[in-house]
């Protein structure tokens, strides 16, 4: 009798219910029939005597089937409250191979693609590059983790995915593992939801915590930032790159004359002035008052000399509004072997003094 029994505890629930009661009603188990293939039952049995000996008379009735379609249907309900519960929301599901098994109609809203064409898509098509290589790397963990005995890793992240018309979407993935009833790691299934908005204003934050009120032009945050990035980029691959810092000649005379507004506008005018200079990867950035930093990628010491006259002519050139002509003090300096950006900054700093000390308006060198 115990080796009818999957498992042994049912085989005790089901002894413990016998010699309590009497008698057993559909009690549902699992069970081994030929083969060694499981099947589920429903067994009731009554105790009786034969011979002054306890005797059980069962009867099974195989349920295997029933509960085969019971599971069916429950998994039909289950998809579809999902879908009625994220209407907005695109659910899918993947075989092992990657290939989509199942995709939601809102598919179409999202990217403009059918079901149909989604479905006959390839990952390059379905993913931009960088979100498909994100994709890639975090379900291959999660496989991983399956192929090892562990449990699928839900993957949640931020994916670009290409549109019909051209553009693309930010969406946002949640990836979870589907089990068969035994237990067998069958598929995927994913929640795919549109955060094009969230990402419009994650974006405009981050532009504004890097943006000089003021002038537009990009904060101290920013250029400590570039700057950095720079120094490593130089410092590992012997790319070479340039800082000026300039300062506007006698700006507090500028505003004491005319006020602070004037003032503040000679200094939206120099940033207009110094990007319609410099090439479109130089970065101009606020350094502090009116003391400007520009940061030259790919740049030498003596083309930074070159464009750094180029400024200072073209400011010189300008007719500010209400202030009319103002003029800049320039300082240059370069990466060499300098071991911290803060290097670099103090000789273009050094340089800048030595411009102020030698009559102002004019490129110094250091």
């Amino acid at each position: 009798m115990a080796d009818l029994y999957v498992d042994l505890s049912q085989r005790e629930v089901f002894l413990k219910t016998l010699e309590r009661d009497g008698n057993v009603e559909n009690l549902e188990f699992s069970f081994y029939a030929k083969n060694n293939a499981r099947h589920i039952g429903l067994v009731s049995s009554k105790r009786i005597m034969i011979d002054d000996i306890p005797h059980a008379l069962s009867v099974i009735r195989d349920i295997t089937q029933l509960k085969a379609i019971e599971a069916k249907l429950q998994q039909s309900e289950e998809r579809h409250r999902l879908l009625a519960d994220n209407a907005a929301d695109v659910i899918w599901t993947m075989d092992l191979e990657g290939r989509f098994s199942y995709i939601s109609p809102s598919v179409e809203k999202l990217r403009g693609y059918t079901v149909e064409e989604i479905m006959a898509q390839t990952p390059e098509e379905v993913l931009c590059p960088d979100s498909l290589i994100h994709m890639q790397e975090g379900l291959a963990r999660a496989i991983n983790s399956v192929q090892n005995g562990l449990p699928f890793q839900v993957f949640r992240g931020e994916l670009e995915q290409p549109c019909k018309d051209g553009s693309t979407v930010w969406t946002e993935a949640t990836v979870s593992g589907i089990y068969s009833e035994d237990g067998r790691f069958i598929g995927m299934l994913g929640v795919t939801r549109d955060i094009s908005e969230r990402k419009l204003m994650e974006e405009e934050i981050r532009r504004l915590s890097i943006t000089d009120k003021l002038t537009q032009s990009f904060n101290r945050l920013k250029l400590d930032e570039t700057l950095e990035q720079q120094f490593e980029s130089s410092k590992g691959g012997g790319v070479p790159f340039a800082i000026i810092i300039l300062d506007i000649d006698h700006f507090k005379l500028v505003n004491d004359t005319y006020g602070h507004q004037v003032g503040d506008r000679v200094l939206i005018e120099l940033v207009e002035a110094l990007h319609d200079n410099v090439r479109a990867g130089d970065v101009v950035g606020r350094w502090g008052g009116e003391e400007f930093l520009i940061i030259l990628p790919e740049t030498t010491l003596a083309d930074a000399t070159v464009l750094a006259e180029r400024l200072r002519q073209a400011v010189a050139g300008h007719a500010f509004s209400t202030a009319g002509q103002v003029t800049i003090s320039l300082g240059v300096s370069a990466f060499t072997t300098d071991s911290s950006p803060e290097s670099i900054v103090s000789r273009a700093d050094t340089a800048l003094y030595q411009a102020k000390e030698k009559g102002r308006n004019r490129v110094e060198v250091k």
